[in-house]
């Protein structure tokens, strides 16, 4: 029986102890996998040293085979590229990829999930948007996972990561049965975000004594509201984390401001943030700074496009040929694009995923990163989440997450100085989250 087999039918049975083993084998020579992460480790590790033809070359001749393989085999993108009056035999070079008709979801939704993908057998189905806009299912290639553990290693590489290391890691998952699940095939421990965290922490505990974990991973409001309670009701649990760890990965919400701070004070590590998603086109990283994402390019080309003074994200995936995404607005709002030689270099999110913002009473954007972070709001002394909700313009309320703070205490220690709306004050036990899992600014 091969590794794989016998983890897929074994893999909830798999103690640590067996797993870290089993997880000393390299990602180049695991089955199924181990070529395409090899290849890929090996052209991220090139592409830098290119010079500018040959980046251009690198993503052209991606970019062609997929448009080529597309417009011969999906009736979507026929389709859409005869209406356009598009034909593939224009791409001549690397300055010609503007010619490629942009789609996004509302498109893309005309036609069914099988009329915009191919008849490869070998795919799964996923879907993305469900929680938060529009949703659009698609599948993908099973051979995807090498691409993504390559790049993944490479980000979380900035702390020294291997993947023989330990992470407990903060998502949506809802099949953790015993509060901290052990998961071989990503060699992390999987925390249950939705239960007392103090079911959480007598198991962790005893973990803790026994491995040695160096990074913690996931979205950064489950991350922040743990280590606010390893603070203020567990100082045993956080001195133990504080001991071994080395980072946090930050991934699938934006990193606010508040929350990474607090995570890097109270467990003295650093933490480092990308930009990707369910559509695996544009993946983006923190290669020097925080927040100015870096886009890889040996995983799909990033482009934008200004749209009133604000730019939307454009993205092409190379290697999903079951259901291929190119020249696919994500519609995520980014700032100050910087481009060299026509490829994007870096961009900024300041305004979240999709850009939150409310309404005054004049119908004026309020942009809600600025109006809950970029003021200073003494309710965040004694509440660990704020969220806002509006049901019509000029009038929001304020969700707050606090052990002890009246309604009339909270109003006034938000600064409502020149905001031009009707705010009222609503005590939450705690945060509201969405299907997934995830705490946004803008409950929706």
């Amino acid at each position: 029986m091969s590794i794989a087999v016998f983890l897929k039918n074994n893999i909830k049975n798999i103690p640590p102890c067996i797993g870290i083993k089993i997880n000393k084998i390299p990602y180049s020579n695991r089955p199924g996998l181990g070529k395409i992460y090899k290849q890929r480790k090996k052209e991220i590790a090139l592409f830098d040293l290119f010079t500018t033809e040959e980046k251009q070359f690198f993503i052209f001749s991606k970019i062609k085979r997929i448009v080529e393989f597309a417009n011969n085999n999906i009736y979507a993108y026929k389709e859409i590229y005869s209406k356009s009056g598009f034909s593939p035999g224009e791409l001549e070079s690397f300055a010609d990829i503007n010619k490629i008709p942009i789609v996004d979801k509302s498109i893309l939704n005309q036609y069914s999930l099988e009329e915009r993908s191919s008849n490869i057998s070998s795919k799964y189905i996923v879907n993305t948007g469900g929680s938060s806009g529009t949703p659009l299912g698609l599948y993908i290639e099973p051979n995807s996972m090498g691409h993504e553990w390559a790049h993944m290693h490479t980000i979380w590489g900035k702390f020294n990561y291997k993947p023989t290391d330990l992470k407990i890691v903060f998502g949506g998952r809802s099949n953790v049965k015993t509060y901290v699940d052990y998961d071989v095939l990503r060699n992390h421990f999987a925390i249950d975000i939705y239960t007392d965290y103090q079911k959480v922490s007598i198991k962790l505990k005893r973990l803790l004594k026994r491995y040695t974990i160096k990074y913690l991973h996931g979205y950064p409001s489950s991350i922040y509201d743990f280590a606010v309670y390893c603070k203020e009701k567990d100082p045993e649990l956080k001195e133990l984390l504080s001991k071994n760890l080395i980072g946090a990965f930050l991934g699938s919400e934006f990193p606010y401001p508040h929350y990474r701070k607090e995570i890097e004070d109270i467990f003295g590590i650093d933490t480092v943030s990308w930009y990707g998603h369910t559509e695996r086109c544009v993946l983006a990283y923190e290669k020097k700074d925080k927040f100015i994402y870096e886009p890889f390019y040996t995983y799909g080309f990033s482009e934008v496009i200004e749209r009133k003074n604000t730019y939307e994200l454009i993205g092409t995936s190379y290697y999903n040929y079951a259901s291929p995404l190119i020249r696919y607005n994500t519609n995520d709002l980014v700032t100050e694009p910087i481009i060299t030689d026509d490829i994007l270099k870096s961009f900024k999110i300041e305004e979240g995923r999709s850009g939150e913002f409310v309404l005054d009473s004049d119908n004026k954007k309020i942009n809600l990163t600025g109006l809950i972070f970029g003021r200073h709001h003494e309710i965040f002394n004694h509440s660990k989440f704020i969220q806002i909700k509006q049901m019509v313009p000029g009038k929001i309320e304020i969700h707050y997450v606090a052990d002890s703070l009246p309604i009339e205490k909270a109003s006034e220690l938000f600064d409502k100085k020149n905001i031009n709306m009707e705010i009222s004050f609503i005590k939450e036990i705690e945060p509201i989250r969405t299907i997934s899992g995830k705490v946004h600014l803008l409950i929706k």
